[in-house]
This record gives structure tokens, sequence and C-alpha cells, in this order.
């Protein structure tokens, strides 16, 4: 996938996520949702459409990896399959421990879903990146729900969309490695052809 194209979905997944909450950054008051412990409505939009927006972010990824995945290293095939599933899964286990408020079911919940995407996610590049992003997936499903469950009472939209920065951040950065290391890979290949 062009480079611009990539950019320009994230730019535009990112904003999509981003938009609901963009009027609100205090504590939030009142319209707490029916049936919920406390979570409010525009807690419960923010954590559905940062799912919508981590799947995004794996698919682009999963495609990228599949494109590239013989040009880039062990080490960093590996680097990747660990940033974005840590960073996803935080998101995700972020979002269970906030919704479900139960420390037990969202941390089974973040752990499934790590461990699902870093071993698709290290998938092209290799079975140790595979390794290396499953158990990267355990760490951040953990981490995240113990952090939803602890800020469900103060500021839960506005963690989940820290999370959220914290996954653009990430893989932006990876993304710009994995384009370094490609077109050094390639220059080195074109220079072993010419001679």
């Amino acid at each position: 996938m062009k480079s611009w194209l990539r950019k320009g979905l994230a730019g535009i997944a990112g904003f999509a996520t981003m938009f609901p909450a963009m009027p609100v950054f205090a504590h939030e008051h009142g319209d707490t949702a029916a049936g919920t412990s406390g979570v409010t409505s525009f807690t419960i939009n923010t954590g559905i459409s940062s799912i919508v927006f981590v799947l995004l972010v794996l698919i682009a990824f999963v495609i990228q990896a599949r494109e590239n995945g013989t040009h880039v290293s062990k080490m960093m095939g590996m680097m990747a399959a660990m940033t974005v599933t840590m960073s996803s899964s935080l998101v995700i286990g972020t979002i269970a421990g906030i919704l479900m408020n139960h420390l037990f079911y969202s941390t089974i919940i973040g752990v499934l879903f790590g461990m699902l995407a870093g071993y698709i996610s290290g998938l092209s590049y290799s079975t140790l990146a595979s390794m290396d992003g499953l158990l990267s997936g355990v760490m951040g499903g953990m981490m995240g729900a113990m952090l939803g469950v602890m800020v469900i009472a103060e500021y839960p939209a506005q963690s989940i969309l820290f999370m959220d920065m914290i996954l653009i951040i990430s893989m932006s950065l990876l993304y710009k490695g994995i384009e370094q290391e490609v077109l050094s890979t390639r220059d080195i290949s074109i220079t072993l052809k010419e001679d």
C-alpha cells in the first residue's frame, strides 16, 4: 500500500475515533447508561469507536506485513509484532475493564484478544515473531484490564483516548522503522544485482 494512502487512512480513522470525544475534556457527570455500573453512554460510544479503530489498525498492519515481510529482518519482525500487539491489547483490555468493571472477565478478553492479534501479526515475519507477539498480547491485555478497572471512577473516556494516542504514536514510529529497513534492504539488493 502506498505510504501516502496508508497515512491518509490512518489520519481519517484517528479523527473518526477521536471526534466524539472532542467536546468533552472534563470529568463526566450524569447520563449514566442503563444497566451499567456508572459508565456513561459517552464512554460506551468512545469504547466502541476505539475498538473499531484498533481493528482497522490491525488489518492495515497485517496487509502491510504481508507485503513487506520478506524485506524485514527477524529482529524488526519481532519488534513489529510486539509493538502492534502490546499497544492494541492494552487498548482493548482498558476498554473491557471500563465497560465490564470486572477484572477477571476483562483480563480474559484482553489476553485472548492480545494472543490472537499477536499470533496473526507475527505470521508474515517468522514463527519467533508470532510467539513474541503472542506473549506481548498476554502482558498488554492484563495491564489494560487492570488500568480499565482502576480508572472507571475517574476519567474512563479520557483513558481510552489516551491509550488510542499511545497506539497511534507507537504505530507511526513502527511504520517509519519498517519503511527505513525495507528501503535499506532494497538498496542493498539493487547494489548486489548491479555487481
